[in-house]
C-alpha cells in the first residue's frame, strides 16, 4: 500500500465517521422534534448494555447517543486504519507509533471502567 492509498483511506475513515455520526445526531433530532408526548430527557446517558433494546423501540435518544459514540471512536479507527497502513507499506516506525498511540487510548478506556 502505497503512502497515498494509505492517507486516502485515513481521510475517508474520519470523512465517513463524521458523516454517519452527524446524521445519526441528526436523525436522532428529527424523531424527538415529530414525536409526540416525548419528555425531554435530562440527566445520565442510557446504560451501554441497554442501548440495543432502546434502539428496536426507536428511542430517539438513544439513536443520538450512538452517533456521539460513532462521533468518538471515529479517532480509535483512525488510529488503527493508520496501523494497519503503514504495516502494509512496511513503515515500521510509523506503525510502532501508532500502536502505541492505540494501546495507550484503549488502556485508557479501559481504566475508566
Amino acid at each position: 500500500m502505497t503512502t497515498a492509498r494509505a492517507t486516502q483511506a485515513i481521510a475517508a475513515v474520519l470523512r465517513w465517521g463524521s458523516y454517519l455520526s452527524a446524521g445519526l445526531l441528526l436523525l436522532g433530532m428529527v424523531l424527538v422534534l415529530t414525536t409526540p408526548d416525548l419528555p425531554l430527557q435530562v440527566g445520565p446517558a442510557i446504560p451501554f448494555a441497554q442501548l440495543g433494546e432502546q434502539l428496536a423501540h426507536r428511542n430517539p435518544y438513544a439513536v443520538m447517543q450512538v452517533g456521539i459514540l460513532l462521533l468518538l471512536l471515529t479517532p480509535v479507527v483512525r488510529i488503527a486504519t493508520a496501523l494497519v497502513s503503514f504495516t502494509v507499506a512496511g513503515e515500521r516506525r510509523y506503525a510502532l507509533v501508532s500502536l502505541v498511540v492505540l494501546a495507550l487510548i484503549l488502556l485508557s478506556i479501559w481504566g475508566a471502567r
